[in-house]
Protein backbone atom coordinates (compact mmCIF):
# COMPACT_ATOMS: atom_id res chain seq x y z
CA UNK A 1 0.00 0.00 0.00
CA UNK A 2 1.66 3.39 -0.92
CA UNK A 3 1.96 6.43 1.19
CA UNK A 4 -0.98 8.28 -0.23
CA UNK A 5 -3.68 5.43 0.22
CA UNK A 6 -2.34 4.78 3.31
CA UNK A 7 -2.62 8.34 4.58
CA UNK A 8 -5.78 8.59 2.82
CA UNK A 9 -7.25 5.61 4.56
CA UNK A 10 -6.45 6.32 7.85
CA UNK A 11 -8.04 9.50 7.39
CA UNK A 12 -11.33 7.59 6.20
CA UNK A 13 -11.01 5.62 9.77
CA UNK A 14 -10.15 8.57 11.85
CA UNK A 15 -13.19 10.74 11.21
CA UNK A 16 -15.52 7.29 11.18
CA UNK A 17 -13.72 6.66 15.28
CA UNK A 18 -14.52 10.24 16.22
CA UNK A 19 -18.13 9.91 14.51
CA UNK A 20 -18.78 6.95 17.01
CA UNK A 21 -17.05 8.67 19.61
CA UNK A 22 -19.22 11.33 19.30
CA UNK A 23 -21.89 9.12 20.21
CA UNK A 24 -20.07 7.32 22.99
CA UNK A 25 -18.96 10.34 24.45
CA UNK A 26 -22.98 11.44 24.48
CA UNK A 27 -23.77 8.26 26.73
CA UNK A 28 -20.87 9.19 29.05
CA UNK A 29 -22.23 12.45 29.68
CA UNK A 30 -25.91 10.95 30.11
CA UNK A 31 -24.11 8.97 32.65
CA UNK A 32 -22.04 11.11 34.81
CA UNK A 33 -24.65 14.24 34.42
CA UNK A 34 -24.45 15.97 37.69
CA UNK A 35 -21.06 14.71 38.76
CA UNK A 36 -18.38 17.46 39.36
CA UNK A 37 -16.26 16.90 36.32
CA UNK A 38 -12.77 18.23 36.06
CA UNK A 39 -9.52 18.45 34.30
CA UNK A 40 -8.43 15.01 35.41
CA UNK A 41 -12.21 13.17 34.74
CA UNK A 42 -11.35 14.61 31.56
CA UNK A 43 -8.44 13.19 30.37
CA UNK A 44 -9.42 10.13 31.70
CA UNK A 45 -12.14 9.95 28.77
CA UNK A 46 -10.05 11.31 26.44
CA UNK A 47 -6.83 8.62 27.57
CA UNK A 48 -9.82 5.60 26.71
CA UNK A 49 -10.64 7.57 23.56
CA UNK A 50 -7.25 7.49 22.37
CA UNK A 51 -5.71 4.40 23.51
CA UNK A 52 -8.87 2.45 22.18
CA UNK A 53 -8.55 4.24 18.88
CA UNK A 54 -4.24 3.45 18.47
CA UNK A 55 -5.84 -0.21 18.80
CA UNK A 56 -8.13 -0.35 16.60
CA UNK A 57 -5.86 1.84 14.06
CA UNK A 58 -3.16 -1.12 14.59
CA UNK A 59 -5.62 -4.02 13.55
CA UNK A 60 -7.15 -2.28 10.72
CA UNK A 61 -3.07 -1.93 9.86
CA UNK A 62 -2.52 -5.63 9.99
CA UNK A 63 -5.60 -6.61 8.81
CA UNK A 64 -5.82 -10.26 9.40
CA UNK A 65 -3.04 -11.53 10.80
CA UNK A 66 -3.54 -10.76 14.28
CA UNK A 67 -1.53 -13.85 15.48
CA UNK A 68 1.30 -14.02 13.23
CA UNK A 69 4.64 -11.88 13.22
CA UNK A 70 3.99 -8.05 13.08
CA UNK A 71 5.95 -6.85 9.99
CA UNK A 72 7.41 -3.49 12.10
CA UNK A 73 8.57 -2.29 8.63
CA UNK A 74 5.33 -1.69 7.04
CA UNK A 75 4.27 0.10 10.32
CA UNK A 76 6.80 2.58 10.48
CA UNK A 77 4.47 5.33 7.85
CA UNK A 78 1.47 4.50 10.29
CA UNK A 79 3.56 5.81 13.10
CA UNK A 80 4.51 8.78 11.17
CA UNK A 81 0.64 9.66 10.59
CA UNK A 82 -0.37 8.44 14.06
CA UNK A 83 2.27 11.37 15.37
CA UNK A 84 1.15 13.89 12.80
CA UNK A 85 -2.66 13.24 13.76
CA UNK A 86 -2.06 13.73 17.59
CA UNK A 87 0.14 16.58 17.18
CA UNK A 88 -2.70 18.04 15.32
CA UNK A 89 -5.03 17.73 18.03
CA UNK A 90 -2.90 18.74 20.39
CA UNK A 91 -2.70 22.21 18.36
CA UNK A 92 -6.18 22.33 18.34
CA UNK A 93 -6.88 21.68 21.89
CA UNK A 94 -4.45 24.01 22.68
CA UNK A 95 -5.49 27.10 19.84
CA UNK A 96 -8.98 26.32 21.17
CA UNK A 97 -8.06 26.99 25.05
CA UNK A 98 -6.32 29.81 24.09
CA UNK A 99 -9.45 30.96 22.28
CA UNK A 100 -11.70 30.55 24.93
CA UNK A 101 -9.91 31.75 27.71
CA UNK A 102 -9.27 34.86 25.86
CA UNK A 103 -13.12 35.22 25.66
CA UNK A 104 -13.36 34.19 29.53
CA UNK A 105 -15.28 31.06 28.81
CA UNK A 106 -13.96 28.04 30.66
CA UNK A 107 -15.99 24.79 30.58
CA UNK A 108 -14.99 20.96 29.75
CA UNK A 109 -14.36 21.22 26.71
CA UNK A 110 -11.90 24.11 26.98
CA UNK A 111 -9.84 22.39 29.79
CA UNK A 112 -6.73 21.92 28.69
CA UNK A 113 -3.08 21.00 30.22
CA UNK A 114 -0.05 20.59 27.97
CA UNK A 115 1.87 17.82 30.72
CA UNK A 116 -1.33 15.42 30.06
CA UNK A 117 -1.86 16.15 26.49
CA UNK A 118 1.91 14.90 26.17
CA UNK A 119 1.44 12.31 28.50
CA UNK A 120 -1.54 10.77 26.56
CA UNK A 121 0.24 11.00 23.61
CA UNK A 122 3.51 9.26 25.38
CA UNK A 123 1.48 6.80 26.43
CA UNK A 124 -0.38 6.22 23.18
CA UNK A 125 2.55 5.07 21.26
CA UNK A 126 3.86 3.28 23.90
CA UNK A 127 0.59 1.54 23.82
CA UNK A 128 1.06 0.76 20.06
CA UNK A 129 4.70 -0.18 20.45
CA UNK A 130 3.19 -2.99 23.17
CA UNK A 131 0.68 -4.21 20.42
CA UNK A 132 3.67 -4.73 18.14
CA UNK A 133 5.03 -6.42 20.04
CA UNK A 134 2.27 -8.67 22.03
CA UNK A 135 -0.28 -8.53 18.90
CA UNK A 136 -2.59 -10.54 20.50
CA UNK A 137 -3.71 -8.08 23.13
CA UNK A 138 -4.93 -5.60 20.26
CA UNK A 139 -7.20 -8.50 19.40
CA UNK A 140 -10.09 -7.61 22.14
CA UNK A 141 -14.07 -7.51 22.13
CA UNK A 142 -14.08 -3.73 22.14
CA UNK A 143 -11.40 -3.22 19.26
CA UNK A 144 -12.86 -5.72 17.28
CA UNK A 145 -16.32 -3.88 17.53
CA UNK A 146 -14.57 -0.62 16.94
CA UNK A 147 -13.04 -2.17 13.59
CA UNK A 148 -16.07 -3.80 12.56
CA UNK A 149 -18.28 -0.69 12.82
CA UNK A 150 -15.71 1.22 11.24
CA UNK A 151 -15.93 -1.30 8.52
CA UNK A 152 -19.66 -1.33 7.85
CA UNK A 153 -19.47 2.81 7.93
CA UNK A 154 -16.90 2.77 5.33
CA UNK A 155 -19.11 0.49 3.38
CA UNK A 156 -22.24 2.48 3.34
CA UNK A 157 -23.10 3.91 0.01
CA UNK A 158 -23.85 7.77 0.94
CA UNK A 159 -22.02 7.80 5.00
CA UNK A 160 -19.11 6.08 3.64
CA UNK A 161 -18.70 8.93 1.12
CA UNK A 162 -18.76 11.26 2.77
CA UNK A 163 -16.30 10.14 4.94
CA UNK A 164 -14.21 9.12 1.94
CA UNK A 165 -14.11 13.57 1.45
CA UNK A 166 -12.69 13.82 4.66
CA UNK A 167 -10.14 11.36 4.30
CA UNK A 168 -9.14 13.39 0.56
CA UNK A 169 -8.78 16.32 2.82
CA UNK A 170 -7.23 14.81 5.82
CA UNK A 171 -4.44 13.75 3.00
CA UNK A 172 -4.46 17.09 1.97
CA UNK A 173 -4.19 18.84 5.29
CA UNK A 174 -0.77 15.58 6.09
CA UNK A 175 0.82 16.18 3.27
CA UNK A 176 0.12 20.26 3.85
CA UNK A 177 2.06 19.77 7.50
CA UNK A 178 5.01 17.35 5.85
CA UNK A 179 5.92 19.90 3.69
CA UNK A 180 5.88 22.34 5.69
CA UNK A 181 7.92 20.17 8.70
CA UNK A 182 10.88 19.68 5.87
CA UNK A 183 10.30 23.51 5.17
CA UNK A 184 10.93 24.40 8.43
CA UNK A 185 14.16 21.49 9.15
CA UNK A 186 15.88 22.94 5.93
CA UNK A 187 15.35 26.42 6.92
CA UNK A 188 16.92 25.70 10.43
CA UNK A 189 19.74 23.97 8.89
CA UNK A 190 20.31 26.56 6.20
CA UNK A 191 20.09 29.57 9.02
CA UNK A 192 22.62 27.08 10.72
CA UNK A 193 25.34 26.88 8.38
CA UNK A 194 24.94 30.29 7.27
CA UNK A 195 25.48 31.74 11.07
CA UNK A 196 28.67 29.45 11.77
CA UNK A 197 29.81 30.65 8.00
CA UNK A 198 29.62 34.48 9.65
CA UNK A 199 31.14 33.51 13.12
CA UNK A 200 34.03 32.48 11.24
CA UNK A 201 34.27 35.14 9.20
CA UNK A 202 33.82 37.96 12.03
CA UNK A 203 36.84 35.86 14.05
CA UNK A 204 38.95 36.45 10.99
CA UNK A 205 37.95 40.24 10.82
CA UNK A 206 38.66 40.58 14.37
CA UNK A 207 42.55 38.39 14.08
CA UNK A 208 43.29 41.04 11.02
Amino acid sequence: MDIFRLTFQLGVFFAIYSFIWFFIDIGIKIMTSGMVKGVLFTYLTKAIKYLFLVNVIFLLSIGENQNATVNIQSLVPVVFILFLYFIGKFQKNQNTNALFSRMGVQSSKTQFNARYEIGLISLSFLTFVLLVLEPYLANNVIARWFKESIIDIETTRIIGFIFKVIGFFFLLNILTKTIHSFQYIIGKLTSAKSDSGQDQFDDFEEVE
